[in-house]
């Protein structure tokens, strides 16, 4: 515990809402930082008309993750979309290795009861591809994003979960461009192979009608061949952009990969007539002339040999492994990780658990500052704070586009490189944060979502409370300069459930949550 920390821990004096205007004011000047997406900042509330968020520390975030003292809990953190008693409740009965190994094995973890209401809720979830392209484009968009967010926020196997959104971001397709073959393409492609093995996932992308039509090389044929495609495939899903290609590698993978395309339903199908027959040399192997007679099973190999090729090239083994290691423990991890990681995905051939596990290790977490919160995550984690279920949150459509407005709609970034994964960019956002909390501690409907301020209200005092969100929110390691600034403000007014709720907005707003 620091000075500061320890000196704060005196009995406060009431706390009124005009001073948590003006220490929120403060805390946006503090955290605020120049993004390129600040256009979709929203107003500041009014003062005196809501509660304003409790400013950081003058020693920012690195205090309080100093203060994550319990290797468990910050496994649990980068392992999940956000703490809740069960959860690490269920951490604690397994230790470090069980609970990793336990989400792991997300096969084995039964999720039927989920998929069972999402298939009620959502049909066209369940549809087949021929089915969903007849179907309204906006309705099937809908439905795939509330059924991540339902997913994301109640799923028992929390690291697929996490690992779906990785993926979803590394082999980044718009929604806006594919509509309803991005619905197919997460239920067919990333989520069974989020957990299973790099190449699979790899190949399974490049099949994806979803991906080929997105970087159009659905349409590439000989004797001018879209490079799109044969550019993001090394540069974002392989080898990095400094992996050691060059242009000519890009132009001659495009006439490899000529013929790659689907039919009207995303259905993946060679098209000899579009192939490129003449020789080529990728990354230094000869590829010779087919003859006329080749078949449509030889023609389309040379791009099945391609893609082997990537996946065996040094530089994916270490442009991936720093790419899971960013995700899943620092946003700039150490060389040492990423080593360490890389000759995992080397031994294995890309077993993706074999390196989860080498990043996530107690040691490699111990050494690890927090991460910022992105939008998404953000959202889910304070659903999963307040003791939400499936059957207090009948639509979540309500509230995940009232996240939207903080900036990151799921499936909308339109660029092929997936939504940043940066403080720097995230960090202007902070007043649409603010807006979002205040918005989902005041919910009681029966028909959207209902927060229900008795869960903590045990037991039923300030005290009690604050005990409650240290528990739900922080998991006991709450900062003791945020649980003295949350007990002034719930003092410091008509204790009821309206001042407990403006309270949980506080503890969603405040600096140290918006870590993990």
């Amino acid at each position: 515990m620091s000075t500061r920390d320890r000196d704060s821990h005196v009995t406060p004096r009431p706390a009124s809402r005009r001073d948590f205007f003006k220490l929120g004011a403060g805390a946006l000047a503090t955290a605020a930082v120049a993004s390129p997406s600040a256009t979709l900042i929203a107003q500041p509330p009014r003062g005196g008309s809501r509660p304003s968020p409790i400013p950081p520390t003058s020693s920012g975030v690195q205090d309080a993750s100093r203060q994550w003292t319990d290797p468990l809990l910050r496994l649990v953190r980068r392992v999940t979309m956000g703490l809740e008693p069960n959860e690490v409740a269920l951490a604690r009965r397994l230790g470090y290795n069980g609970y990793l190994d336990y989400q792991l094995r997300a096969a084995s973890i039964d999720d039927s009861a989920l998929e069972a209401t999402i298939a009620a809720r959502l049909p066209m979830t369940q549809m087949p591809a021929a089915t969903l392209r007849t179907q309204d484009q906006n309705q099937v968009m809908n439905e795939v994003a509330d059924a991540s967010w339902y997913r994301a926020a109640f799923a028992k196997a929390q690291l697929r979960e996490r690992m779906v959104e990785f993926w979803t971001d590394h082999f980044n397709i718009s929604i806006d461009t594919v509509g309803f073959l991005k619905l197919v393409d997460d239920r067919e492609v990333i989520r069974p192979h989020a957990l299973g093995n790099f190449g699979t996932l790899l190949r399974a992308t490049a099949h994806s009608g979803a991906m080929l039509r997105y970087l159009d090389q659905n349409t590439s044929r000989t004797p001018t061949p879209n490079q799109n495609y044969a550019r993001e495939i090394m540069e974002l899903h392989t080898m990095g952009a400094d992996g050691g290609y060059s242009q000519n590698d890009v132009a001659e993978l495009s006439r490899i990969l000529t013929g790659w395309s689907m039919d009207a339903n995303g259905t993946f199908r060679f098209i000899r007539s579009y192939h490129d027959r003449n020789a080529k040399t990728f990354l230094g192997r000869a590829f010779p002339a087919m003859a006329t007679t080749a078949s449509d099973a030889q023609m389309k190999a040379e791009g099945d040999t391609a893609i082997d090729m990537l996946l065996a090239h040094p530089s994916t083994a270490r442009y991936v492994s720093y790419r899971m290691a960013r995700w899943l423990l620092a946003h700039e991890p150490s060389p040492a990780v990423v080593e360490a990681t890389a000759a995992a995905f080397t031994r294995t051939n890309g077993d993706i658990p074999t390196m989860v596990r080498t990043i996530l290790s107690s040691k490699n977490l111990m050494a690890a500052p927090a991460k910022y919160k992105r939008p998404f995550h953000l959202a889910i984690s304070s659903i999963r704070a307040l003791g939400s279920d499936l059957s207090t949150v009948p639509n979540i459509r309500a509230v995940r586009q009232q996240a939207d407005r903080m900036g990151m709609p799921l499936f909308r970034w339109a660029q092929p490189d997936g939504y940043p994964d940066t403080v720097a960019w995230w960090s202007g956002l902070v007043i649409t944060r603010w807006s979002y909390a205040q918005y989902l501690s005041s919910l009681n409907s029966t028909t959207v979502m209902r927060v229900n301020p008795a869960l903590f209200r045990v037991p039923d005092t300030p005290e009690g409370v604050i005990g409650q969100i240290d528990a739900r929110f922080f998991s006991g390691e709450m900062p003791v300069s945020l649980r003295t600034a949350l007990l002034g403000y719930l003092r410091g007014g008509t204790y009821n459930d309206t001042r407990i709720r403006e309270t949980l907005s506080l503890a969603m707003s405040a600096q140290e949550y918006q870590w993990y």
